[in-house]
């Protein structure tokens, strides 16, 4: 056939209908390997912010916030925010709203947008949490995530993931 050559996303990838397959397996081993390491009974809605995590390391992993920089800074900033803004102002919807919304400027600021991130603030002032909420069930669920995205991608793909570490 002679025509143009159509680029397609690194196979299986983006709006890759038997990617989707791989996708899920390993987002669902990843996500459940976490779940299953984190004590979330001290925190259950940060599941939410991990799943969303997922879809975009799985889903979109040449997506800016799919790079280890934007997930594991966006989710440290996000969190932080959270306990500091509950730590000094207490709860409540304004403090939440300003809680994300200061996330979200940081984490523009230092080039580290994560959108599920933008939840750990409400996550973080609505149970109350203290600062090893920062370790568990922040930095270890993220670390689980990234570690299942790199061997995902990389051992099974056989795909450069990520495209910059930093």
């Amino acid at each position: 056939m002679i025509g143009p050559t159509v680029k397609r996303p690194d196979p299986p990838g983006e709006g890759d209908r038997h990617g989707s397959l791989s996708a899920w397996v390993a987002s669902a081993a990843t996500l459940g390997i976490a779940l299953a390491v984190l004590r979330l009974a001290e925190a259950p809605l940060m599941l939410f912010s991990l799943g969303g995590s997922c879809v975009i390391l799985f889903g979109m992993p040449s997506n800016a916030m799919a790079q280890p920089r934007s997930l594991v800074g966006g989710h440290l900033i996000g969190a932080a925010t959270g306990l500091a803004f509950g730590q000094v102002f207490g709860d409540g919807l304004v403090v939440m709203s300003c809680a994300v919304a200061t996330a979200l400027a940081l984490m523009m600021i230092t080039e580290t947008v994560h959108s599920p991130a933008g939840a750990n603030p409400l996550i973080g002032i609505s149970a109350q949490s203290g600062w090893s909420f920062m370790v568990n069930p922040v930095a270890i669920g993220v670390a689980i995530l990234l570690i299942g995205a790199v061997v995902y991608h990389r051992g099974w793909l056989r795909r450069r993931y990520p495209k910059t570490w930093l």
